[in-house]
């Protein structure tokens, strides 16, 4: 049988690499120092920002949580960074094989661009996490606060309050807000930003799908555009993702499914039992030897050596399977989440973790009852803030109040040249922006109660 030469995707590579930045409203190409690459400037950029320091006082699963073990949302992603760095320079090295890679570029840069994309995943996510996200959302959806305050906007900015979501935040925060407001944000190059969106979507064309999914809304649809244009993301029909936001995506999935667990056995919500029974369809491949983990004294260091093992099997096999979905990746076939192709072993690994997640953990009744308890502090700040900001871009009078809302919100407060919908993405700036701690502490300030001194 004649041999059949690899499809060259070189060409194609050199386009979605592209060290490109948004400055001021221009794009300019970063000088390449192999010292230190733009991509290594973005991981520093998005490390030190006020935004990714917020994330150490915002939920990852249990809110509240007093085992200092137990993951916040920055551990998190500093650990799906790690996880990240790994998938993407191990896909360098494939690529390097293919003769893929150009020649600029080494499958270390392919690590740094994910890992930097991983660490900024969930940095637009509110206070108290998916929680948040209902409660935000469900206000905008209440008939009366539709009514009153969203009639005079487009549909589709109504959605991107109706369906809010944290990954869009994350993408305004990143290209936005952060350090060079409604300037560029945090100036990161485009394969960064491409990298960590799952979703290249608005909230109407996902509303249109029938998905509540979306990365950008109508404040942030130029820039995203210029990304994803510049990078050869643009299709006839919308946008295609960047084939290493599959590597992120699965980054953020193999953390979670493991280290929720984990910090559910401090949190004695599960047993160690229940870990063993999650990964029983892989344990024989995790090189574990029993006698000495029972030797191990402490189910805390037991779940550890366990989880390290498990998380390097998953790089792996994640790594297998976008070898084996590459080609289709590349020529633009969306193939949903790389860990749905994983083989079948690691799959059944997948399922149980899933279903122990879903089934006993979200179902945490201390949990529970925090959740509920967030949909009335966010009913408190935003039937205080929204009022105001609307009372304000339409021109009327400001009570005493109203002036005292829009100082409280100091550089998120609508400026006169800002719409309604601006001055709305104003408040959803403020408020993701507040850690949990904060959040509460705020919400019973408005309800007019103080603490006696």
């Amino acid at each position: 049988m004649e041999h059949q030469e690899n499809k060259s995707y070189q060409s194609q590579w050199r386009s979605l690499l592209a060290p490109v930045r948004q400055i001021d409203s221009h794009i300019e190409t970063a000088v390449f120092n192999p010292a230190r690459s733009p991509f290594v400037q973005d991981y520093d950029r998005i490390l030190f920002s006020n935004a990714f320091r917020m994330l150490a006082r915002k939920t990852q699963v249990h809110p509240f949580a007093s085992n200092d073990h137990v993951h916040h949302r920055q551990m998190h992603s500093l650990e799906v960074s790690s996880v990240g760095r790994s998938l993407g320079i191990m896909t360098g090295y494939f690529l390097k094989e293919r003769n893929d890679l150009p020649d600029t570029y080494t499958p270390e840069h392919l690590g740094q661009i994910v890992q930097a994309a991983c660490l900024a995943h969930d940095i637009g996510n509110p206070p108290f996490g998916h929680g948040g996200e209902s409660a935000l959302q469900d206000w905008f959806k209440d008939p009366l606060n539709n009514e009153r305050y969203l009639s005079e906007l487009t549909e589709a900015q109504k959605l991107d309050f109706m369906t809010f979501d944290g990954n869009a935040q994350g993408f305004r925060v990143l290209a936005s807000l952060e350090n060079h407001k409604d300037q560029g944000g945090l100036r990161l190059t485009f394969p960064t930003l491409a990298s960590m969106v799952k979703y290249p979507r608005s909230s109407l064309d996902a509303t249109k799908l029938h998905s509540s999914k979306f990365n950008f809304y109508q404040s942030e649809q130029q820039i995203f555009n210029e990304v994803f244009t510049h990078l050869g993301l643009k299709t006839e029909t919308g946008y295609r993702r960047h084939p290493l936001s599959y590597l992120t995506e699965a980054a953020d999935d193999i953390c979670y499914c493991i280290i929720d667990i984990e910090d559910a056995l401090e949190l004695n919500i599960v047993q160690f039992n229940d870990l063993m029974s999650v990964v029983a369809p892989v344990w024989d491949r995790l090189g574990i030897d029993i006698t000495r983990l029972d030797a191990i004294d402490s189910n805390r260091r037991k779940a550890g050596l366990i989880r390290a093992r498990v998380i390097d099997l998953m790089i792996e096999a994640t790594c297998n399977v976008f070898k084996t979905a590459y080609e289709t990746i590349m020529d633009g076939v969306d193939v949903h989440v790389l860990l749905d192709h994983i083989e079948p072993d690691v799959a059944a690994y997948m399922d149980n973790a899933r279903k122990l997640f879903f089934d006993v953990i979200l179902k945490n009744h201390s949990k529970i009852a925090i959740e509920i308890g967030s949909y009335t502090l966010y009913k408190r700040m935003l039937d205080t803030l929204i009022p105001s900001c609307h009372q304000f871009i339409s021109r009327q009078p400001l009570s005493f109040r109203d002036v005292q809302v829009l100082t409280l919100m100091g550089m998120n407060a609508p400026t006169e040249k800002d719409d309604l919908y601006t001055a709305y993405m104003r408040v959803i700036d403020f408020i993701t922006g507040l850690t949990d701690r904060h959040a509460t502490f705020l919400s019973t300030q408005l309800a007019g109660i103080t603490q006696s001194q």
